[in-house]
């Protein structure tokens, strides 16, 4: 599973939500909750498996170049293969860690927040605590109109979202 790093702020200001640039006034707010989300594990070790393949393939296809293009008798005519033994070898590895890193990363979670108007935003982050704790915050801040409160979490963003209005096909790709 890839993602992209950032850090935000999420904040309630004059019973306004800001989770980033992205604004929900704390009235339209109807649920407020933490989800752990699911490893794709499969995926990861079918991904790693089409690498290993495919690293396997061009590592064979560029040893058979280096051979007929070095000629098996000019000197150091056996290094070049081996190099790009070496560089195959490595490149399958770096494809191994990253699927162990996808079966053994830590778990992430998400905060969800669903609004009356458009269905939802996400929060993505490694860190449980400060996910329950924005959840926490926002509720009470719901109950509370002088409630203010501003952090800053390091959010994941994973692929695309496509997010679905009403009961109609039309949607809006979140980035």
């Amino acid at each position: 599973m890839s993602y992209e790093r950032e850090v935000i702020q999420v904040r309630v200001s004059q019973r306004v939500l800001w989770v980033g640039k992205a604004a929900y006034p704390l009235q339209s707010i109807v649920r407020a909750e933490t989800m752990k989300l699911a490893r794709k594990r499969g995926a990861a070790l079918g991904g790693c498996l089409k690498m290993v393949l495919f690293w396997w393939f061009l590592g064979i296809v560029a040893e058979i170049g280096i051979s007929s293009a070095v000629g098996s008798h000019s000197p150091g005519s056996n290094i070049l293969p081996d190099l790009a033994s070496l560089v195959v070898l490595i490149l399958i590895a770096i494809s191994a860690i990253r699927m162990l890193l996808a079966f053994f990363g830590r778990p992430l979670y998400a905060l969800v927040i669903e609004t009356a108007g458009t269905p939802r935003a996400e929060v993505v982050s490694a860190d449980e605590n400060q996910v329950v704790e924005l959840v926490h915050q926002i509720t009470d801040a719901i109950n509370n109109p002088q409630a203010e409160f501003q952090i800053q979490v390091e959010t994941l963003h994973i692929g695309d979202k496509i997010h679905q209005f009403g009961n109609q096909n039309v949607g809006k790709v979140v980035e």
